[in-house]
């Protein structure tokens, strides 16, 4: 048996993976709250972040299912709207990982 070995390396493209982001925003006169839900960075559970107003950091919380996460969301959001805030828009975004 013959084989041929060339010096060129020949390297395979990174996989990458397509996730999706869904993203709330709520506005009150000059606040706006963002709420992201989406898997967490080692896409090991669903992670709920909120950044709330005059806040420097995202609340971040996971959870096991899909279903847990949005049960969640939509309890927040509740709050929010009885709370004055109106939902100003929604975004869908894929990002590659």
């Amino acid at each position: 048996m013959t084989m041929c070995v060339t010096g060129a390396v020949r390297t395979l493209p990174t996989a990458t993976r397509e996730v999706r982001v869904l993203r709330w925003t709520f506005r009150r006169d000059a606040e706006s709250v963002v709420c992201e839900l989406g898997l967490n960075s080692d896409e090991s559970a669903y992670e709920l972040r909120v950044q709330w107003p005059r806040e420097p950091w995202n609340a971040s919380e996971l959870f096991d299912n899909a279903t847990a996460a949005f049960h969640r969301h939509s309890a927040l959001e509740r709050v929010l709207v009885d709370d004055g805030w109106l939902l100003e828009g929604f975004e869908s975004e894929r990002l590659l990982r």
